[in-house]
């Protein structure tokens, strides 16, 4: 099974980066092929630029292989710390431009003219 493990904690040494090593050792002990990403490590760029936005835009290549594993990945761990009742900007930043259309979910045209979202990613289960 492929996992995907996300991790958005700014200091080596933490809590969450120990978790994320004891998940990540444990998955690949479990004979899971893991896609470990520690954003603040890989200086993850955040912002979401307004021409990403657009339905079939392209990918720029730092974010593509993030939009490949997880549309990929058969189960998603998140660990992040929860700063006042929210994730870190970074993570926010990852939904904003790896879970987009395309890529995570599609709008279909519905009877009434709304979108009905239709969700593509393979994992059904996620843990944050």
């Amino acid at each position: 099974m492929q996992i995907s493990v996300i991790l958005a904690h700014p200091q080596p040494g933490s809590f969450n980066h120990a978790i994320a090593r004891e998940a990540d050792n444990a998955l690949q002990a479990n004979g899971h092929t893991v896609f470990f990403h520690d954003l603040y490590q890989e200086k993850f760029e955040y912002v979401l630029p307004a021409a990403e936005i657009v339905k079939g835009a392209a990918l720029p290549e730092a974010i593509e292989p993030h939009c490949v594993e997880i549309a990929a990945a058969e189960g998603i761990v998140i660990i992040h710390p929860n700063w006042w009742g929210q994730p870190p900007a970074i993570l926010k930043g990852w939904v904003d431009r790896v879970i987009h259309p395309s890529v995570a979910y599609e709008f279909l045209e519905g009877d009434s003219g709304e979108g009905v979202p239709v969700g593509l990613l393979k994992a059904h289960t996620a843990f944050g």
